[in-house]
C-alpha cells in the first residue's frame, strides 16, 4: 500500500412479502429463488455481463433499473471472515445477504442522460422491518472500466479491500446497501458515455443520489423514507458532494445522515498547485498525486468539453499514451507506463495549460490577462471551486459523521484540518469519531461498528452501543501543536 496518495503540499410498487423469502439462494436446490420473488419489484434475470454492456434506450425516470442480475450470496460467516482479515474491531456480524448487480438510469455532470452499474446487498436478517436506504461511495480506484469496484478486478487489488470494509461492516449489521460504481464505468468508452469524472461533484453526486432511487425501486417494501450516504476517502468527497446537491437534485426520500471515513474534502485547486512543487513529487517515488491530477483534469475535460479534449491538456507527444493510461490503469503504483513519459507532472501536461492554472490555482493569484491563458484559467478556476461546493440551505441540518485516525498515512492532521475548517465555516452539523490507532485504508473496519450504530441511531432511533475512542476532533500536529490547515493552495 502506498504511503502517500495525495500531494500534501509544503508550506509554499410495494411488495410486502416476508423478509425470510429472500434468505435462500437459487443454488440451494430448493426454496425461494431470490432473483424473482421476495421483496423484489424487478425480476433479476439478466446476466452479470449485460449489466456492464450497452443499456439500449434509456428510461426517463432517474434511478430506473435497466438491468438486474443475481450474484452469489454472501453468508454471515463469510462476512465475518472477510472483515476479521481486514482488522475489524467490533461486535460479531449478525447478517449475510443476497447480492445483485444492477444498471440504473442517472444523469451526468454535464446534464446528459447516463447510467451506472452497482452492487446491491439485501440482508437475510434485516436490522428492522423498515430500513434506511444506504448508499456506499467508493474511494479512489482509477477511471478505467476494469476499475469499477463491483468487478473486484485483480488490477485494483490494492483498493478492493477498502470497498469490502466500507460495505460489509453495514451489510453484516443487517442494513441493505447499494454501492454504485458511478456513471462512466459500465459500457466504458461508448459514444455519449465519458469516463467517470474524478471528484466532479456534479457527476458523482447524481450517480449517488440516483443510486438511492434505484435501491428503493428494486425492493420498495423494505425501506423507510430515510437515506444515508457513506464513503471513505474519495468516497467521502462523493458523500459530501451528494449532501450539497440534495436540495436541487433530490433522491425521493429524506436525507437523514452522512457518514464519512477520512473524507477527501480538500480544495480541488490542489491538482493545479501540484505544478508548483512538481520536483518534490517525481513519478518514480511519489506517483500518486501525479496520477490523481492526471485523472482529475483528463476526465473533467472529457465530460465537460467533449471527446478527445482530455488528451489536449497534455503535450502532443504523450497524448495517445495518456489516453491509454486512463483506459488501462487502476489504482496501485508503481506506474511504469507513467514513468516512461517523463519525470514529473510538468513533463506531460501542455505548458500552456500549466502556465494558465499554476499560479492562480496554487497561490490564489489572478488569472493571466492574455489569451488563451485567461480563458483556460477562468474555466478551470470555476471547476475547481464547483468541485468542493458549500454546504448551504436546509442540508446544513443533516448530521455528518467524520471519522479520522491518528495513524493515517495519507492525510496528516494539518492537511485534514483544511476539510474540517471548510465544513465548520459552512456551519455543517458535524459529529466526530477520532481513533488514535486508526489507519487510512483500514479505518472503515476499525471503526465500522461505531459508524453502523451511529447510522442506526439517526435512522432507527436506537442507542449507540459501540465505542468510539474519542468523540471530539481536536487534532494536533507532529510537535503537539493544534493542527492548522496547510496552505498553499488557499483553502477557499
Amino acid at each position: 500500500m502506498l504511503t502517500r496518495r495525495f500531494p500534501w503540499l509544503p508550506s509554499l410498487t410495494v411488495l410486502a412479502a416476508p423478509f425470510s423469502l429472500f434468505a435462500c439462494s437459487s443454488s440451494d436446490g430448493g426454496g425461494t429463488d431470490p432473483a424473482t420473488t421476495g421483496p423484489l419489484a424487478v425480476a433479476c434475470l439478466d446476466s452479470i455481463d449485460s449489466v456492464y454492456g450497452d443499456p439500449g434506450e434509456l428510461p426517463a425516470d432517474k434511478g430506473a433499473i435497466i438491468r438486474c442480475a443475481l450474484d452469489a450470496p454472501i453468508p454471515v460467516d463469510q462476512v465475518q471472515s472477510i472483515l476479521d482479515g481486514y482488522q475489524y474491531k467490533g461486535r460479531p456480524m449478525t447478517s449475510g445477504a443476497n447480492v445483485y448487480r444492477i444498471l440504473y438510469r442517472t444523469e451526468r455532470g454535464n446534464g446528459a442522460p447516463g447510467y451506472s452499474s452497482a452492487k446491491v446487498y439485501l440482508p437475510d436478517k434485516p436490522l428492522a422491518e423498515q430500513l434506511p436506504v444506504i448508499v456506499v461511495s467508493h474511494g479512489s480506484r482509477g477511471q478505467a472500466a476494469k476499475c469499477a469496484p463491483s468487478l473486484e478486478d485483480p488490477s485494483a487489488e490494492q483498493v478492493n479491500d477498502d470497498q469490502d470494509r466500507n460495505v460489509l461492516t453495514l451489510v453484516g449489521k443487517g442494513f441493505a446497501v447499494i454501492a454504485p460504481d458511478l456513471a462512466g464505468y459500465a459500457n466504458y468508452g461508448a459514444q455519449g458515455n465519458p469516463p467517470s469524472a474524478y471528484n466532479s461533484s456534479a457527476d458523482v453526486s447524481r450517480s449517488t443520489l440516483d443510486g438511492a432511487r434505484a435501491l428503493r425501486k428494486l425492493a420498495p417494501g423494505m425501506f423507510s423514507d430515510k437515506i444515508v450516504v457513506t464513503g471513505h476517502s474519495q468516497g467521502g468527497h462523493i458523500a459530501l458532494s451528494s449532501l450539497a446537491a440534495f436540495e436541487s437534485y433530490g433522491a425521493d426520500g429524506e436525507l437523514a445522515a452522512i457518514a464519512t471515513f477520512v473524507p477527501n474534502w480538500l480544495t480541488q485547486r490542489t491538482w493545479a498547485a501540484l505544478f508548483l512543487v512538481a520536483k518534490s513529487y517525481p513519478f518514480a517515488t511519489d506517483p500518486t498525486p501525479n496520477v490523481v491530477s492526471l485523472w482529475y483534469h483528463y476526465t473533467q475535460a472529457e465530460l465537460l468539453d467533449g471527446p478527445g479534449k482530455g488528451k489536449e491538456l497534455f503535450k502532443p507527444e504523450v497524448r495517445e499514451a495518456i489516453g491509454q493510461f486512463v483506459d488501462d490503469t487502476c489504482w496501485g503504483g508503481p506506474y511504469p507506463a507513467l514513468e516512461a513519459l517523463g519525470t514529473t507532472v510538468k513533463d506531460i501536461f501542455d505548458p500552456t495549460f500549466v502556465q494558465s492554472v499554476m499560479t492562480a490555482g496554487g497561490l490564489g493569484g489572478a488569472c493571466p490577462t492574455g489569451e488563451p491563458n485567461k480563458s483556460i484559467c477562468e474555466t478551470w478556476m470555476a471547476r475547481y471551486a464547483s468541485d468542493r461546493p458549500h454546504i448551504e440551505g436546509e442540508v446544513k441540518q443533516v448530521p455528518i459523521l467524520i471519522v479520522y485516525g491518528g495513524k493515517d498515512e495519507v492525510f496528516d492532521p494539518n492537511r485534514f484540518q483544511c476539510g474540517l475548517d471548510r465544513l465548520r465555516q459552512d456551519g455543517a452539523n458535524l459529529e466526530y469519531c477520532y481513533d488514535p490507532d486508526g489507519l487510512h485504508g483500514e479505518l472503515p473496519a476499525q471503526d465500522g461498528d461505531y459508524a453502523a450504530d451511529w447510522i442506526a441511531s439517526k435512522t432507527l432511533g436506537t442507542p449507540i452501543e459501540a465505542v468510539c475512542p474519542v468523540t471530539e476532533m481536536n487534532l494536533v500536529d507532529a510537535e503537539g501543536n493544534p493542527a492548522k490547515c496547510a496552505t498553499p493552495p488557499p483553502n477557499d
